[in-house]
Order: C-alpha cells, then structure tokens, then sequence
C-alpha cells in the first residue's frame, strides 16, 4: 500500500508536466534517428561482428539503448533520493519514522522504474513498426524477465552508490564504474568484442553486459530460450553476491551518519 502511494504521487508529479514529457520522447526520438543514420551510414560494410544480429547497426543499438535505461534508473534512483533528503533537510526525519528508509527509497524509486519500462517499450514498438521486429509472448515473457533482473542488479549496485552519498555527500565513483563505463564497456553501442583482452574481462563483470546481450540473442538472433539461460544465472548470481554486500553498506552508511551527525549536512 506505501508503494502504490509512492507511485500515485510521483505519477501526479509526471503528469502535471506534460511538456516535460514531450521533450523527453522527443529527444529519445531524435538520439534513435541520429542512430539510424549512423548504421545508414556503414550499412554498405557488414561488420561481421553484427552478423549474427541480421548485419544491421540500427536494431543492434535499439535494443541497447532500451535496456541502457534501466542502468541511469537503477543505479542513480536511491543516490538521488538520498542526495534530495539531504538537501532538502528531509533525511534525519525520514530516518526517524516508522516506514523503513528501504521502503522510502525503493518506493520513491519504482515511478523511475515504471518509466524506464515505458521507454523500453517505446524502443521495442518503433523496432515492430520500423524494422518489422517480430515478437513472440514467450519472448516477451523472458525479455521482461531480463529486464527485471537489470533493474534489480543495478538496484544493488544503486544501494551501493547511496551509501556512498550518505557518507561523503558529493562525488560518487559508484556512478562512473558501474554507470558511464557500462556504457563503454556494456555492449550498449558497439560489440564487447571489439575492446582489448582487459576491458573484455571487465565487461564480464558488468551485469549490463549479460542482459544487452541476453536480450540481443532473443530477438535479433532468434535463439531458442534455453541458449539464454547461462546469461540470466549470470545476472542472478551477481544479485544475490551484491544485494548483501549493498545492504550491509548502506545500514553502516546510516550508522555512521547518525554517529557523526551528519544527516542534516549537506
């Protein structure tokens, strides 16, 4: 019930700025036609690392940049309410109520969430409209599975990044590992392996990296579901090593701030 709250209220706060809306798909739209134009561009030269995706530039960043925006909310969501709170002296008060600062920060989190899965979905139809992409219910089904244990893995990583916040309040290397090189070395925009040996090997690491390439494998490959399930126990198993570990930061972050008084400091 305290999330549906959370929702509705940010769900006012959205709509209440339709302009704002339309610049956002606007300039979604715009990035997705300088893309365009770009793969246009090389066309005539198949990579052949696009081979196995149909050879064509155009499809193989749309799917990157509709599961990309589940790193920016993921990963930024709990900093930025956090970094709010501070600001705004609201974080002591906050940390005082009854309602878990967890169910504070996620709730706050999940419009951010449902939006991003908005924007997915708005890559996804211009790729069944444009590029005759074909979707199946089955997978739609594991897409959306994927794209759920994105959000939760970068959600992990998030906790991470507003422990971190909490603490020293303004610059953030959480962001920079696991955001902006995400989409260097994610796969987002050009293949994995085309990089160096060493940045291949970090890549590995990076949950984004599995789930481009998860959902590139289901609908540009056409692979049959199981072939992905080596992909998705990758995502879950950097889950369920980094959830924990997030968890036991952010309770010592708070701890901390508490000790030091520092909750009303921004």
């Amino acid at each position: 019930m305290k999330f549906f709250a959370f929702m509705k209220k940010d769900f006012l706060i959205t709509i209440s700025y339709r302009f704002a809306i339309f610049l956002r798909f606007g300039g979604m739209f715009v990035s997705l036609l300088m893309l365009y134009y770009i793969g246009k561009t090389f066309s005539g030269n198949i990579s052949p690392y696009l081979s196995r995706y149909g050879g064509n530039y155009f499809p193989y960043v749309l799917v990157g940049m509709s599961v990309s925006s589940f790193v920016t909310v993921g990963l930024g969501a709990l900093a930025r309410e956090v970094r709010s709170a501070q600001v705004e002296g609201t974080l002591e008060a906050l940390l005082s109520t009854p309602t878990s600062i967890y169910t504070i920060l996620i709730g706050n989190s999940l419009w951010t969430f449902i939006m991003a899965l908005i924007h997915t979905l708005f890559f996804l139809v211009l790729g069944v409209l444009f590029l005759k992409l074909t979707i199946m219910p089955a997978q739609a089904m594991f897409g959306f599975l994927i794209l759920i244990l994105t959000f939760a893995a970068f959600l992990s990583i998030g906790m991470l990044s507003a422990a971190f916040i909490m603490i020293f309040k303004q610059g953030n290397p959480i962001q920079f590992i696991f955001g902006t090189s995400s989409y260097f070395l994610g796969g987002v925009l050009f293949p994995v392996e085309i990089l160096p040996g060493p940045f291949q090997f970090i890549a590995a690491f990076l949950p984004i990296s599995h789930a481009v390439k998860a959902i590139r494998e289901l609908l540009l490959a056409r692979v049959e579901i199981y072939e992905i399930f080596p992909l998705i126990f990758k995502l879950v198993i950097f889950i369920v090593i980094v959830t924990p570990v997030s968890i036991m930061f952010f309770q010592y972050a708070v701890k901390r701030a508490k000790r030091d008084g520092s909750l009303v400091q921004y």
